[in-house]
């Protein structure tokens, strides 16, 4: 009698999303079929439609998982920052700069979530602004906080718009992710080995601090 494969949804699941999740960061939306998704998964597309409901469901669970990831990393970050202050208040300089340190380190360990960015900005954006309200939304209002939190204690200048700061560290942490390829003639080492990465936070870190307003 044929032994019964036992099968694993929450595996299979997480077996078609990360292996399209590194098709999409390659390829992009359009560039990735599903027959290319069900070749790299050793499924077949009956299991994608009934886990995602089809490739556009697929491609939104992806950067509903990577978004929320993300927001895990600030959440217990800042969860490890508020224990370890206890009673004392929180140090809105400190927090800024581990916002920053959080977000490069979890660039570090996804080093696709930039490409996927890429390709989503160019194919239009829907994804994005579909997750804005329960999951990019949040993190947002998270950081606008302390920008204004800084402001309020005269640490920034407070004719700096919010949003706009927020754009700007972005861009300058992303940027470096997103060119890695072609910025090793720029600092004269490989833009990914440990070395260079952990300079980049500081150099972030440091960028951030003479930012601040001098008393």
């Amino acid at each position: 009698m044929k032994k019964k494969i036992k099968r694993n949804p929450k595996e299979t699941r997480a077996r078609i999303r990360e292996q399209a999740t590194l098709l999409f960061a390659a390829q992009g939306y359009e560039g990735t079929s599903l027959s290319d998704i069900v070749a790299a998964t050793g499924t077949n597309k009956r299991m994608v439609y009934h886990y995602f409901g089809d490739k556009k469901g697929l491609y939104r669970a992806i950067f509903v998982h990577e978004w929320t990831e993300l927001k895990n990393w600030f959440d217990e970050a800042f969860k490890k920052r508020l224990d370890l202050a206890g009673e004392q208040p929180l140090d809105t300089r400190e927090l800024l700069s581990e916002a920053i340190a959080v977000y490069i380190d979890f660039m570090i360990a996804h080093q696709y979530f930039m490409r996927l960015m890429m390709w989503e900005g160019l194919e239009g954006g829907e994804i994005s602004r579909s997750i804005w309200t329960d999951i990019r939304g949040p993190l947002f209002v998270q950081m606008e906080f302390l920008i204004k939190q800084a402001q309020h204690e005269n640490l920034l200048d407070d004719t700096l718009d919010p949003a706009h700061f927020i754009i700007s560290l972005l861009g300058a942490s992303s940027f470096y992710f997103a060119y890695s390829s072609s910025i090793g003639d720029m600092i004269g080492a490989d833009p990914l080995s440990a070395a260079a990465l952990s300079k980049r936070k500081q150099q972030m870190t440091h960028l951030l601090e003479n930012i601040y307003l001098k008393k």
